[in-house]
């Protein structure tokens, strides 16, 4: 697919079979839109087109499908660990939380909102706000103009690598699961400069920091 968001026009990557299998099915023309005003839940078997939620409510999706839009505005909360999404926005003070094995096409981040990717897998990520990677597989591509905090050890960046001229970073999520992550830039003439990798800041797991504060109490003993 090819989209148009203020950065130029990005080549979106294939969707994973399932999400194909998904948003082409008829089944779901007959989907409907809800909106969420107070607490709720999606669950196996629901199927809707637009999804949104708002003021302070939290709505878990443990399943079902969303084809189109699933948005959060205010300061609500979306828990989401399973199902299958097209597009999953974070707006206003809005936070979203992945768990699970939930199947997402994009997930994008804006204003004031916050994303925790604890698993999951997820096409693209763009992030204009704050995000918190602890685990999952993103298999297109993370664009970031604000921070990303990424959580686990054994970081390496090659900045010649990856198909989004951003270079790839890997390592080990915090449960010794691998991780590839294909970064995005973008130097369009006329538009702002986009160099997700200034805006990553990579945490150590606990037990690296350990190794770290041993490591200097060995060094100022051998001084």
């Amino acid at each position: 697919m090819i989209w148009l968001f203020g950065k130029g026009i990005i080549m979106r990557g294939k969707i994973q079979d399932i999400l194909i299998l998904v948003f082409l099915s008829p089944a779901l023309c007959l989907a409907t839109n809800i909106d969420f005003y107070t607490d709720g839940i999606i669950k196996d078997g629901d199927e809707y087109r637009y999804v949104s939620v708002y003021n302070d409510a939290t709505v878990d999706m443990t399943g079902g499908i969303v084809t189109k839009i699933f948005t959060a505005y205010d300061s609500s909360t979306v828990n989401i660990s399973g199902g299958a999404l097209n597009i999953l926005d974070s707006f206003d003070s809005s936070t979203l939380n992945l768990s699970g094995n939930p199947q997402i096409n994009d997930l994008e981040v804006y204003l004031s909102g916050t994303a925790n990717i604890l698993s999951g897998t997820v096409g693209s990520v763009e992030i204009h706000n704050i995000a918190n990677l602890y685990g999952g597989i993103i298999s297109d591509y993370l664009l970031a103009t604000s921070t990303v905090n990424i959580y686990g050890y054994g970081f390496e960046y090659a900045p010649l690598s990856g198909d989004y001229r951003g270079g790839q970073l890997t390592g080990f999520w915090m449960n010794d699961a691998p991780f590839s992550i294909d970064l995005y830039y973008s130097d369009t003439p006329g538009g702002p400069i986009i160099d997700t990798y200034a805006h990553i800041v990579l945490i150590p797991e606990p037990a690296t920091f350990l190794l770290l504060g041993l490591g200097v109490l060995i060094l100022k003993k051998r001084n």
